[in-house]
């Protein structure tokens, strides 16, 4: 015979409506993984080459995800690292090294509020990407410094059901990307000042039917 135990009752509707409370208000847990986003390494990632890092969404499709690492600098000259492509000596700033894939190719983001370059996708706002030779030769002619160029070595990618996974295990939060933390002048604080740029508290709940949820809570 079943029995009805109100106080438990109550007990477990206050639970699902405070849940639902945070889901609806949390910011951070609102934002999924998508072109324009930031991820943003928390202390429990558990792969020592993202430790601390920033990546930039840009490109996610069900196909995969690709970004790149905005707060991994190096003093390297990019015409060092691509001899062939001699109009990078024309570049005032170092090489970013973008993640560990494929750092053979080269990888520009740039700002700019009136484009006229073909080739070129779309990240956020007036914030643009091209990996084209020839479109990267007429960019760095009319933006020459990392104020507003940024050159990346390499990049991040994941199979979208494997980023899913690192996001539900808590080692990365989800965040905005603005052109502030693109192309700050001080990349090597962006991690710092992300830890900052929300306050939060993560937990992971264990759903009625047996999965893991992670949720971020204010």
């Amino acid at each position: 015979m079943w029995t009805f135990n109100k106080k438990a009752c109550s007990v477990m509707t206050a639970t699902r409506l405070f849940i639902l409370i945070v889901l609806i208000s949390n910011p951070i847990f609102a934002q999924m993984p998508a072109k324009g986003m930031l991820l943003v390494a928390t202390e429990d990632m558990r792969d020592s080459r993202f430790s601390k890092t920033v990546i930039l969404l840009v490109h996610h499709e069900p196909q995969g995800v690709l970004g790149v690492a905005i707060n991994r600098p190096t003093w390297v000259v990019p015409s060092t690292v691509f001899p062939n492509m001699t109009f990078m000596e024309e570049y005032n700033g170092s090489i970013f090294v973008g993640g560990p894939m494929a750092r053979t190719n080269v990888l520009a983001l740039f700002n700019d509020n009136d484009i006229e370059i073909p080739g070129v996708d779309s990240v956020f706002d007036n914030v643009y990407m091209s990996t084209d030779p020839t479109v990267l030769q007429n960019i760095i002619q009319m933006k020459n410094s990392d104020t507003n160029l940024r050159l990346f070595a390499g990049h991040a990618s994941w199979e979208v059901r494997q980023l899913n996974r690192e996001l539900a295990a808590g080692q990365w939060k989800v965040v905005q990307a603005t052109t502030d933390f693109v192309f700050a002048q001080e990349p090597l604080r962006i991690w710092d000042e992300l830890q900052h740029y929300e306050t939060e508290i993560s937990v992971k709940l264990m759903s009625p039917n047996k999965k893991l949820v992670s949720l971020t809570l204010p």
